[in-house]
């Protein structure tokens, strides 16, 4: 069976290093505890330098290579019980002001542009969530909107701001939208036209594209700019705004749909320095 370019790079990769890396090696030179120590210079000069879910994910990997080695009596102990899976850094998380996020939507006229940005400020979706949205998914009775999460998971967000479904409304008027059609959908472009292709959703890189114009057209990056503000700033916006207004660490989960929250709390709703701060003197206030 051919081995595809997805396999190769999460699995087959891996061990096609290890073999060019331990090529003069027989399996009985990596028994421990002398292989245990080859395998970790072995992780840490390919994958030290990475996330260390990627290095974690190349060791478990060589586990179940080992694993099946120890089963198969090639090898009397598994070298890499003894490794430890890497530990996670903690993320440098930012937000937008609520200038910034004011600017971002006032500067985009675009009732698509502006219904686009109030999902990703206001309602914290994906870029993933966002290119699968169409029009069919909005519940205009219920105000609600069904989204396409991360790892195959289908939920539904509340949409409650009135002035959201007006634009929306408009739009579907305007662009004469049927309900397969994604909201943002692929384009062609020239230097004369640009083409919508209106039931294709948005590619990653055009996707890429849309959310730095966006980002120019509010004066918050150089024209030409397409790197240093990641879209996923929006999602962490949208959760520290909810957690700044009620304070309500649970409704911030739902809003993002962490299984955990522990995950909201540890990862996206960081209090920084100055809230700290705030938050401190008010205790501190009648003392």
């Amino acid at each position: 069976m051919a081995v595809t370019d997805v396999v190769y790079r999460d699995y087959e990769g891996c061990l096609d290093k290890f073999c060019r890396s331990f090529l003069a090696a027989e399996l009985a030179d990596l028994e421990p505890p002398h292989g245990t120590a080859k395998l970790e210079e072995f992780l840490d000069a390919q994958w030290g330098s990475r996330a260390p879910r990627t290095l974690n994910k190349n060791l478990s990997i060589l586990r179940d290579f080992f694993k099946w080695a120890v089963v198969r009596g090639e090898l009397n102990g598994d070298p890499t019980l003894a490794i430890e899976r890497a530990r996670q850094r903690q993320p440098h998380r930012e937000t937008f002001s609520e200038d910034v996020r004011r600017r971002l939507l006032a500067e985009n006229e675009d009732l698509r542009d502006r219904v686009a940005l109030r999902l990703l400020l206001d309602y914290g979706l994906r870029k993933g969530s966002l290119r699968r949205v169409q029009f069919k998914h909005f519940d205009h009775n219920r105000l609600r909107l069904t989204i396409f999460a991360k790892g195959g998971k289908v939920r539904e967000v509340p949409l409650p701001h009135q002035p959201f479904w007006h634009d929306l409304e408009r739009l579907i008027l305007d662009i004469e939208a049927k309900e397969s059609d994604y909201l943002l959908c692929r384009q062609r472009r020239n230097a004369n036209w640009t083409q919508r292709i209106p039931d294709e959703p948005m590619g990653d890189h055009g996707l890429h594209n849309w959310w730095y114009e966006r980002l120019a057209n509010a004066g918050i990056v150089p024209e030409g700019t397409t790197r240093g503000e990641r879209m996923h700033k929006a999602r962490h916006t949208a959760g520290q705004r909810v957690l700044d207004h009620t304070g309500n660490l649970k409704a911030v989960q739902k809003l993002l749909g962490h299984a955990s929250i522990q995950t909201t709390g540890d990862v996206y709703a960081d209090w920084d320095i100055d809230q700290l701060a705030a938050t401190l003197a008010d205790v501190l206030e009648d003392e």
